[in-house]
């Protein structure tokens, strides 16, 4: 088994900063925890598109 440290995943700053701020179609989150959970399912579901991508060409 592995720590519990090490499975954390550090906050993405750069996707956080990085944020539109003003444009129509994406809405700005302030809140910090609020946007590493949204962050997390984005990449999970990037990751899922991926690998199904994977396995269509295989």
């Amino acid at each position: 088994m592995f720590e519990r440290d090490a499975a954390k995943v550090r906050f993405p700053w750069v996707a956080f900063i990085s944020q539109p701020i003003g444009h129509p179609e994406v809405k700005l989150i302030i809140n910090p925890n609020k946007f590493q959970k949204l962050y997390q399912v984005w990449l999970l579901e990037n990751c899922f598109r991926y690998e199904t991508r994977v396995k269509d060409f295989s």
